[in-house]
């Protein structure tokens, strides 16, 4: 229901932000809401497979490293081929649609990551980075994936790939002592990559102060501060937002939130973040209450992926976070963002499936537990 509701905004919210633009580059004001519910459309068939289909079965080795091959190839084609755009090689163009392979790794990573952490729990092994076992295949994985990322340039979203597979270890119970490790050298080693990249450089300048250079590498974050802060508490109105009159680039894609806050308000804003909560929330108690260790540590991977990435954002656009190019699910315009998001969703969904048949199947007298999970499953076709 969350999901459908913020689906409808998120729709209106393009078409908002978007029209002007498609007006002048397509000749319609409705081409990017149209393939905005075209993405929506196969984001939701592609949940639904994957819930149908089972978590369990995604999670099968030669499956899930099979998938990890076709997204190196990917990965590695967009840097071979180095087709920029706005000054980065991020997208695969098929026709008039486009890919964005990184997309695709970041939850490889995670199912990777609970595949194998999720074994280790199941045998009562401590998780250890240091540890002996085929988890390290986890670690070689993401650094893979990091550094063909990292090489288009996107050092965003090569560190949110290395902070998915990361989170997926916290919640798997990895010594404290690590954590801060991780973190203080996961800190410097961003402080150095920013410090030997001019370009990133700029952009922490103008993180701390976007009115350094309001005219040039601080226009984005200026125009987007202008837009949520002429919202006042009840926004200009649908439609009425200057933000998507060429003032602020990417007014539909990464900084969609600021005109859904120059629109709507800050009660706009409140209500928003509220349905994100709810989700959140959702995603956390599907995950609490899963006794699979596999699962549990997907689920969970699943909820820093959407939730993770939605906060992100909406930081990111009002200044508390540095430009790192996180969409905003379902607000924002992204064909392999939503697909891949309402995918993982699938997989979450597909944890809690499991769940509640395991619970059915353990309520069932002891003569039928031993094929309760046919038993359990005929009794639903009958009614």
């Amino acid at each position: 229901m969350v999901m459908a509701i913020l689906l409808v905004i998120g729709g209106i919210n393009v078409f908002s932000a978007s029209y002007v633009m498609a007006q002048d580059m397509f000749g319609s004001g409705w081409y990017y809401l149209l393939r905005y519910f075209i993405f929506a459309g196969l984001g939701l068939l592609a949940m639904n497979i994957v819930r149908r289909v089972g978590y369990k079965i995604w999670l099968h080795k030669y499956l899930l490293w099979g998938a990890f091959l076709v997204v190196f190839v990917m990965l590695l084609v967009v840097d071979l081929l180095d087709v920029s755009t706005k000054g980065a090689s991020r997208w695969l163009y098929l026709g008039p649609f486009s890919v964005q392979p990184s997309e695709f790794a970041k939850l490889i990573i995670i199912m990777l990551a609970a595949k194998y952490l999720g074994r280790m729990l199941r045998r009562g092994e401590r998780v250890s980075f240091l540890a002996p076992g085929d988890h390290r295949l986890v670690l070689a994985a993401t650094v893979t994936y990091a550094a063909l990322v990292y090489k288009q340039p996107d050092l965003g979203t090569a560190a949110i790939i290395c902070g998915l597979m990361f989170g997926v270890y916290m919640i798997a119970g990895i010594p404290g002592w690590q954590v801060l490790l991780v973190l203080g050298g996961g800190s410097l080693g961003a402080v150095i990559a920013t410090l030997a990249s001019p370009y990133r450089l700029e952009r922490v300048k103008v993180w701390f102060d976007p009115w350094l250079d309001q005219a040039g590498a601080g226009y984005q974050m200026v125009q987007s501060l202008l837009a949520i802060g002429s919202g006042n508490l009840i926004g200009t109105h649908w439609g009425h937002g200057a933000g998507k009159f060429f003032y602020l680039p990417e007014a539909h894609t990464d900084f969609a939130f600021a005109i859904f806050c120059q629109e709507n308000g800050f009660f706009g804003a409140m209500l928003l973040m509220l349905l994100f909560g709810l989700l959140g929330y959702a995603f956390c108690t599907i995950t609490c209450s899963t006794r699979d260790k596999q699962g549990f540590l997907l689920a969970g991977g699943v909820t820093f992926l959407i939730v993770g990435q939605a906060v992100a954002n909406m930081a990111m656009v009002c200044g508390i976070l540095p430009v790192i190019g996180v969409p905003l699910i379902f607000i924002s315009y992204g064909g392999s963002s939503m697909m891949l998001s309402m995918a993982a969703i699938g997989l979450l969904l597909s944890v809690y499936d499991e769940e509640v048949r395991r619970a059915e199947t353990d309520a069932l007298p002891p003569e039928e537990r031993r094929d309760g999970l046919r038993v359990v499953r005929n009794e639903r076709w009958r009614t």
